[in-house]
């Protein structure tokens, strides 16, 4: 099965790295090519793994004519079974360029981010009506997708979890003395951390105000804030507030092993105003440490509240403290929860399961085509 793996994102988050994950994962049983931007963020990444990364420049407008017959002579040269598209943005391209090229390739779309209004215009009818597949991350997205587009696309959208690796070689107890001491955090202090791109709307300010809370309230919590800056200007409004007020938060960049520095944590938080997956919970529960999300979007169908995890009300810092008191008071609670989520995570959110299940989902569908 031959598959072109297209995000031309100029990014790098949870949604590129995704579709780093499944070029190699698919590359590991059958020839798969990457197209990617020759300016995006995940270029440098594709070629670092060795794969066989291809540069298509992103378009300034979605049906540029240069783009499109760009990417059809790529298909033609490629000759995929099966293009795999990750960023909404590059689905016009992708729908326009089959129509030029001489391969007809199933195009499929996963799915992450969240849709929040109708695509029933003629425009974008145009490009759903031609996906074969859509796979969308979580239930809740799934009911969305089928809300909002064609209602010929409902037959065409499956749900598929997202899945993460299982930590290796990890020994959590040497892992948190290391870290605790290269951040200067102590042994017994309680520790709360934060994991995912630095913006308001990812909602790091309510970690720093429940931090605040719980001091006022007797209560020596940490916290740990890991990510990069996406707006600057929002990360020294935190810092300020945690010199100003004398807290105890720890800043750190992006960092390639978030799993190694969220064993070090006695909890982990996802405070996004709507996360549509939730990306790190999974990470933090196969590790065996208690998770605390919000309660929208994607994260009920991965934390069950009170026994998988605890929800704390969406932008609600006050909330926020009353989940993480509750771990912090009382340790067989946050026990019973880590280990539960740890077994949902390693049954639901397996990443070698998961691309198991894609590959078959992908096999399948060009089986059903060569039917025809």
């Amino acid at each position: 099965m031959r598959v072109l793996e297209l995000c031309l994102s100029p990014d790098l988050g949870g949604l590129e790295l995704y579709a780093l994950r499944a070029a190699e994962a698919l590359g590991a049983s059958g020839p798969t090519v990457m197209a990617v931007a020759p300016d995006g963020l995940l270029r440098p990444r594709a070629e670092g793994l060795g794969l066989a990364a291809r540069l298509v420049a992103r378009p300034r407008i979605p049906l540029a004519p240069g783009a499109v017959r760009a990417l059809a002579g790529l298909l033609d040269e490629v000759r995929p079974e099966i293009v795999h598209v990750h960023w909404a943005r590059d689905l016009p391209l992708a729908v326009a360029a089959r129509g030029l090229s001489r391969s007809r390739p199933r195009i499929v779309h996963t799915r992450q981010m969240a849709i929040t209004r109708p695509k029933r215009d003629p425009y974008h009818a145009a490009v759903y009506r031609r996906l074969d597949l859509i796979l969308a991350i979580t239930r809740r997205l799934a009911a969305d997708l089928r809300r909002f587009l064609p209602p010929e696309c409902a037959g065409r959208i499956r749900t598929l979890y997202y899945g993460v690796p299982a930590p290796q070689g990890l020994n959590r107890a040497s892992v948190r003395r290391a870290v605790r001491a290269r951040l200067g955090v102590p042994a017994e202090a309680f520790l709360v951390g934060l994991f995912g791109r630095i913006e308001a709307f990812k909602g790091q300010h309510l970690l720093v105000e429940a931090v605040e809370s719980l001091r006022a309230q007797g209560r020596a919590v940490h916290g740990l804030i890991v990510g990069r800056a996406m707006e600057p200007g929002y990360l020294e409004d935190l810092r300020r507030r945690v010199a100003a007020a004398g807290l105890d938060v720890h800043f750190l960049d992006f960092v390639e092993d978030p799993q190694r520095y969220m064993a070090a944590c006695d909890c982990v938080a996802l405070t996004t105003v709507e996360e549509t997956f939730g990306l790190v919970l999974p990470e933090a529960m196969r590790v065996g440490v208690a998770v605390v999300g919000s309660d929208r979007g994607g994260v009920p169908e991965i934390i069950d509240d009170g026994e998988t995890g605890l929800l704390f009300r969406s932008g609600d810092a006050a909330s926020l403290a009353a989940a993480i008191a509750r771990l912090h008071d009382d340790p067989g609670l946050r026990s019973r929860l880590a280990a539960a989520g740890k077994a949902k995570a390693d049954r639901m959110f397996d990443e070698a399961a998961h691309f198991r299940a894609l590959r078959g989902i992908l096999a399948g569908l060009v089986s059903a085509g060569s039917a025809r």
